[in-house]
């Protein structure tokens, strides 16, 4: 038997997972729509008149569902990289919720991959404000 708990976090990932399809599909499809939604800059660039780990990341996955590979890394790399990780992630957050035989005790991560995922963000971060490396800041 399923508690109240569980059955509203199963509704509200169903809900949230079929509005986030309908939002995609209009946000490829409509023409102007790209150029309305995106801001221009994320508030750490405007206080700081630096590049967060972040910035290009929307235009990255705008061009990743255009199909346009090299322009998605060119707007941000990391986040391109990154999304095989935040697939397993949302498959995870899904098997936690629906998967009666998947606990979070079977997630299994060793600390030196998270230590890791740190080191490469903040390193990211660090390099592409850097005027050596201005090929890593967003188009």
């Amino acid at each position: 038997m399923h508690s109240p708990l569980k059955i509203w976090a199963e509704r509200s990932l169903l809900v949230f997972a079929v509005a986030m399809v309908i939002l995609v599909y209009f946000y490829v499809t409509t023409p102007g729509l790209r150029e309305l939604v995106r801001p221009h800059h994320c508030l750490f660039y405007q206080a700081t008149g630096l590049l967060c780990p972040a910035c290009g990341g929307t235009r990255a996955f705008s061009h990743l569902l255009g199909g346009r590979l090299v322009l998605a890394l060119k707007s941000n790399a990391l986040a391109v990289l990154m999304l095989p990780l935040a697939i397993y992630g949302t498959v995870t957050a899904y098997r936690l919720v629906f998967d009666a035989n998947f606990s979070p005790s079977d997630i299994r991560i060793a600390p030196v991959w998270l230590w890791s995922l740190l080191v490469l963000v903040i390193g990211f971060w660090i390099i592409r404000n850097l005027p050596l490396f201005s090929f890593l800041n967003p188009i």
